[in-house]
């Protein structure tokens, strides 16, 4: 699976480490960044081999929701946001704007890992 490159963006270290181990350990080239300027930079340096992107949604400079909007105008990609905020409204707006998953802090490393899968697979 190495062939598959995953952009997790995340403010906090500790969180984008923990999912950079599980889905490392099965084989995805992880690029990473800090918040939502850096996720944009990224994405455009390395958009061609990107294949999926787990966007948190609230971080500082830009937010989640700016990333995913900036992306949508010119890309595709398979994008999970990560949240602590599980209210329903807020999924629903992810939904709206073109997100694919959905999963609410905290989670399952392991159900992470699952849902990355199935939604590489298609």
């Amino acid at each position: 699976m190495n062939d598959i490159t995953i952009l997790v963006v995340d403010d906090e270290s500790r969180m984008r480490k923990l999912i950079k181990d599980f889905l490392s350990n099965k084989g995805y080239n992880i690029l990473e960044a800090e918040n939502g300027e850096v996720a944009l930079q990224v994405f455009e340096d390395s958009k061609d081999k990107i294949n999926l992107i787990l966007l948190d949604v609230m971080m500082p400079k830009l937010d989640g929701w700016s990333v995913l909007r900036q992306i949508r105008q010119t890309s595709k990609v398979p994008i999970i946001m990560l949240t602590a905020r599980g209210e329903e409204q807020d999924e629903l707006f992810g939904f709206e704007l073109g997100v694919d998953e959905y999963i609410s802090k905290p989670f399952s490393p392991k159900i992470l890992v699952a849902r990355v899968e199935a939604i590489i697979k298609r």
